[in-house]
């Protein structure tokens, strides 16, 4: 029977980059980074649309919603240029709807402010 030992990592394998070097060039993978940038602009949306909505500023609402649309196809185009694998498209259409869903339904919540 053999014995486990510890794994110490070799010094010359740390990553000393900093997050946003490590983000950046790809370093968290192309799924971790992007659902990640997605839901913290979603939750930031969640936040400033429910406000506008509830202090009735519908100006300032809509364009949460256009930064938001354009947030999210920025994102897309990022998913795109990073996406090396095959059938480019199939994971395109599959992502933006996912996308596109979330956001209706995070646009459908902030608007229950409305009484």
């Amino acid at each position: 029977m053999t014995e486990l030992q510890p794994q110490i990592p070799d010094p010359g394998k740390i990553d000393n980059r900093s997050f946003m070097a490590r983000l950046l060039s790809g370093g968290y993978g192309l799924a971790v980074t992007y659902w990640s940038l997605y839901f913290a602009g979603a939750a930031t949306f969640f936040v400033l649309g429910s406000q506008a909505v509830d202090s009735k500023a519908w100006l300032r609402y809509l364009v949460l919603v256009a930064v938001m649309i354009g947030y999210t196809v920025l994102l897309i185009i990022g998913v795109r240029a990073a996406y090396k694998g095959p059938q480019l498209w199939k994971v395109m259409s599959r992502t933006s709807s996912v996308f596109m869903i979330i956001n209706i339904l995070i646009g459908i919540s902030t608007l229950g402010f409305v009484y």
